[in-house]
């Protein structure tokens, strides 16, 4: 009987354990992403990108293949709604005159 209390404890204090790393890592996520924003959002220029992959599978993204400068990037944005778009179709991408590789699409909330 106190090994099963003791081990109900046990799992009490890990699952407590994890929730602030879980929070922490979030919590990086979200800002790495925001930075991202602000950086974009002090330059930027507009230009039109391909889909070239689209998941809907445990979230909506899509990847986009876009070019600036005579140099092509493939890089990935969330989507914040419900979108009909497929694999081929044209986007406009704001992206970092800085930084081409930072990118948001029209569908993401910032744009």
């Amino acid at each position: 009987m106190a090994k099963n209390i003791r081990d109900k404890i046990l799992t009490i204090l890990i699952i407590l354990s994890i929730i602030p790393i879980v929070g922490s890592i979030y919590y990086c996520l979200r800002t790495s992403k925001l930075n991202d924003i602000d950086q974009i959002n002090k330059s930027f220029e507009y230009t039109k990108g391909i889909v070239v992959k689209k998941t809907v599978y445990k979230g909506r993204f899509i990847d986009v293949r876009y070019i600036v400068n005579g140099k092509s990037y493939v890089e990935s944005d969330g989507m914040n709604e419900k979108v009909d778009i497929n694999e081929g179709d044209s986007v406009m991408v704001k992206y970092s005159t800085e930084k081409p590789e930072l990118m948001i699409t029209q569908f993401n909330d910032q744009f």
